[in-house]
C-alpha cells in the first residue's frame, strides 16, 4: 500500500515537472515574440500592406540670364486605383462626379462604364493585381482634396505627384524653350528610364537637357490598410526622387518680352546676340503658340490648326528665305578681299540693266533697280549705302567674263561666312542653301553657267536661302572684324570660337559703308541714327521663296550697336510685307536700338 502511494506521488511530480517545462517553453516562445521578435513581425506585416508606386522628380527650373524664372513647376497629382484593394463599395458615381467638375488638364484614362469591369479584370490576374492603374494625370490640389474626403468611398485610390510645367503668359520663348509630349513606346527602352505615363522634351531646350532637366526618379511606399484605404507614405522606407538640374539661358527676359511684342500679328523673327561671346539675348519667331496647351493632350483640332500656321517652326533657325540686298555684304566682301574691283571704281545706275540674251537678242534681259529713276554714280561704298542693284549687276558680269565659274567664289565665300551649314546652336536649325556650279547644273540644266543667272545671285534673290540665325552670324563677323563666336543659348555651354579667314582690312570697309547706311542722309536706314551710340546696319527686301507676286515681300534688317564697350547685334526678319510696309524690320530695329539705349542710359 506504501508502494503504491510512493509510486503514485512519484509519477505526480514527473507529471507536474512534465507540465512546467511545457509552460516554460511556452512562455519563453511568447517572450521572445513579444518582446525580442517584434519589430521583425511588424515590418513583415508592414511590408504586406505597402504599395510601392514610382515618384516623378520636378524639372529643372529654365532661368534668364539674370536670374529670373522662366519655366517653373507647380503641383500636379495622378490618381490610381490598386486592383487588389478594390472592391463593389467603390462609389463610382460619386468619383466620376468630382472628377468631371474638376479643373484637369487630362482626360479619364478609363470610361465609366467600364470602370468596374476593367479594374476586377486587372485584379484577376497575378502579373496585374498588385499594379496600380492609372487613372487620371494632371489634376490640382483642390481635387486632390476633394477626393481624399471621401477615401472610405474609395478603397484602393491612391494619389502619385506627377509635377507639370508652369509657364508665364509672357514673355513665352516658345520656340526656343520647346514642349514636352507624353513618351511614346519606343522611348521606353531608352536607358530603362521612362514610363508610359512620363513625359519627354520634344523640341528646344527642353529636348536637348533633357537627361539633366528630367532629375532621377524615386519610390514612394504607401501604406494600405486591409479595407484599401491609402494611410500615407512610409517615409523610413521610400526613397526620394532627385529634382532636376537648372539650366540658366543666355537670354534676357526684358529684352525677349520687347521682341515677342514687337512681333504681336506679324509673321517674322528677331534675332538679337552679344558678338564678343555668341551669347542669344533674345530671339522670337512668329506666330508663336501656348506652351500651356502641352499640359496634358493637346486638342486634334489645335495642333491641326498650328501646323497650318506654320506655328511649331522656329523661323529664326529653321525658317528659311531668300536674304536679298543682306546678301550684298557677301559680294562685297569677296570683291574687296579678292581685290576684284577698285573701291573707287564706278558705275551709272539709271534704274535698270540690260543684259543681251543670245537666244533673243532684240529683246534683252532687264534686271531694274529698287529705285525707279536710278542713283547715278556709284562706286562700292555708295551702292551698299544706298542698296544699288545694278552696281552689283555690273560687277559680277563684268568678272564673269574673265572667270565663268564666278559662282563658286562666291559660294566658298558665302561658307566662310557662315552659309550653307549649320550654326552650331543647341537648338534645331536648317542648313539653308547657297549654290554652287555644281547645284545649278543638276537643277538648271546641262546649259548652265549662263549670264543671266549670276546679277539675282549676287544680291540675294535666285536660288539663294538662308536662315535668320546665319544672318546674324554673318553680322556678328563684320562687328568682330572676321572672328566671333559660335551662337549658344545657355550660359554654362563652352564658347566655340570661330574664324573667317578674310583679310582685316575688308572689314574695314564693310563697317564704313554699314555706318553710312544709318549715319548717312542717303542710307537707306537713316531712320536708326541715334546720338547716344553707334549704329551700324544694312536693309534688305526680297520677294518671298514660296510666293510668285511682287506684293509678298520679305522685310529685312541686320546690324548692331556699340554702347561704351558693348556690342549687340540683331537681325530682323519680317514675312508677308509689301511695297507700302516693307519698311517694317527697320522701323521694328528702330525700337530695339531705342530700348537698349534708354536701358544702358538708365543703368
Amino acid at each position: 500500500m506504501q508502494n503504491n502511494t510512493y509510486t503514485n506521488q512519484k509519477k505526480r511530480k514527473v507529471l507536474s515537472r512534465i507540465v512546467f517545462l511545457v509552460f516554460f517553453i511556452i512562455l519563453s516562445r511568447y517572450f521572445y515574440i513579444q518582446t525580442i521578435t517584434t519589430d521583425s513581425f511588424v515590418e513583415k506585416a508592414s511590408d504586406n500592406s505597402l504599395t510601392a508606386i514610382k515618384s516623378i522628380p520636378p524639372r529643372g527650373i529654365i532661368y534668364d540670364r539674370n536670374g529670373k524664372i522662366i519655366v517653373s513647376n507647380r503641383n500636379s497629382f495622378s490618381v490610381k486605383i490598386y486592383p487588389l484593394h478594390y472592391d463593389e463599395s467603390f462609389d463610382i458615381d460619386l468619383f466620376y462626379q468630382i472628377i468631371n467638375s474638376a479643373y484637369k488638364r487630362s482626360k479619364l484614362l478609363i470610361n465609366q462604364n467600364d470602370f468596374s469591369d476593367l479594374i476586377y479584370k486587372h485584379r484577376s490576374r497575378l502579373d496585374k493585381k498588385y499594379k496600380p492603374m492609372n487613372i487620371i494625370n494632371f489634376i490640382d490640389f483642390k481635387t486632390k482634396a476633394l477626393l481624399s474626403e471621401y477615401k472610405n468611398d474609395f478603397p484602393g485610390l491612391i494619389f502619385s505627384s506627377n509635377p507639370a510645367r508652369f509657364y508665364p503668359k509672357s514673355p513665352k520663348i516658345s520656340h526656343v524653350l520647346g514642349y514636352l509630349r507624353p513618351v511614346k513606346r519606343d522611348s521606353l527602352k531608352i536607358g530603362g528610364y521612362y514610363s508610359i505615363d512620363d513625359v519627354i522634351g520634344i523640341d528646344g531646350i527642353e529636348k536637348i537637357y533633357e537627361t539633366q532637366l528630367r532629375g532621377h526618379k524615386g519610390i514612394n511606399y504607401h501604406m494600405i490598410n486591409t479595407f484599401g484605404k491609402d494611410l500615407g507614405i512610409n517615409r523610413d522606407k521610400s526613397i526620394p526622387s532627385i529634382p532636376g538640374q537648372d539650366i540658366h539661358l543666355t537670354i534676357d527676359y526684358d529684352l525677349q518680352l520687347l521682341v515677342e511684342n514687337l512681333l504681336e500679328d506679324l509673321k517674322g523673327s528677331i534675332i538679337c546676340m552679344n558678338p564678343l561671346n555668341g551669347e542669344v539675348l533674345a530671339m522670337a519667331s512668329a506666330p508663336d503658340y501656348s506652351l500651356s496647351q502641352f499640359i496634358g493632350p493637346l486638342k486634334k483640332e489645335v495642333w491641326q490648326s498650328w501646323n497650318e500656321e506654320d506655328r511649331l517652326v522656329n523661323r529664326s533657325t529653321a525658317g528659311t528665305y531668300h536674304p536679298g540686298s543682306l546678301y550684298k555684304l557677301v559680294t562685297s566682301i569677296m570683291f574687296i578681299d579678292q581685290q576684284l574691283v577698285s573701291l573707287d571704281q564706278k558705275v551709272f545706275c539709271n534704274g535698270k540693266y540690260e543684259l543681251e540674251d543670245q537666244s533673243r537678242p532684240e529683246k534683252p534681259q532687264i534686271h531694274r533697280c529698287w529705285k525707279e529713276e536710278g542713283h547715278g554714280e556709284v562706286n562700292l561704298h555708295d551702292a551698299i549705302v544706298q542698296s544699288c542693284n545694278v552696281y552689283f549687276y555690273d560687277m559680277i558680269l563684268k568678272y564673269q567674263e574673265k572667270n565663268k565659274y564666278i559662282i563658286n567664289e562666291l559660294y566658298n565665300y558665302a561658307s566662310m561666312l557662315g552659309f550653307n551649314k549649320k550654326t552650331g546652336i543647341e537648338i534645331y536649325e536648317k542648313s539653308g542653301r547657297i549654290p554652287n556650279s555644281d547645284w545649278m547644273v543638276i537643277n538648271q540644266g546641262k546649259r548652265w553657267p549662263k549670264r543671266g543667272s549670276m546679277p539675282n545671285l549676287s544680291i540675294g534673290q535666285g536660288s539663294n536661302s538662308v536662315t535668320p540665325i546665319q544672318v546674324i552670324n554673318l553680322i556678328n563677323l563684320i562687328a568682330m572684324r572676321g572672328q566671333t563666336y559660335q551662337p549658344k543659348l545657355t550660359l554654362n555651354s563652352p564658347l566655340k570660337p570661330i574664324d573667317s579667314n578674310i583679310n582685316k582690312y575688308v572689314w574695314e570697309e564693310i563697317q564704313s559703308a554699314m555706318y553710312d547706311v544709318v549715319n548717312s542722309d542717303k542710307g537707306t536706314a537713316f531712320v536708326l541714327r541715334n546720338e547716344n551710340a553707334i549704329i551700324r546696319g544694312k536693309t534688305g527686301t526680297a520677294q518671298k521663296i514660296s510666293s510668285s507676286t511682287k506684293e509678298q515681300l520679305l522685310s529685312w534688317f541686320g546690324g548692331y550697336i556699340e554702347l561704351d564697350e558693348d556690342l549687340i547685334s540683331l537681325v530682323v526678319l519680317i514675312e508677308d510685307t509689301n511695297s507700302e510696309t516693307k519698311s517694317l524690320a527697320k522701323n521694328i530695329s528702330n525700337k530695339i536700338f531705342n530700348y537698349i539705349v534708354e536701358s544702358e542710359i538708365n543703368e
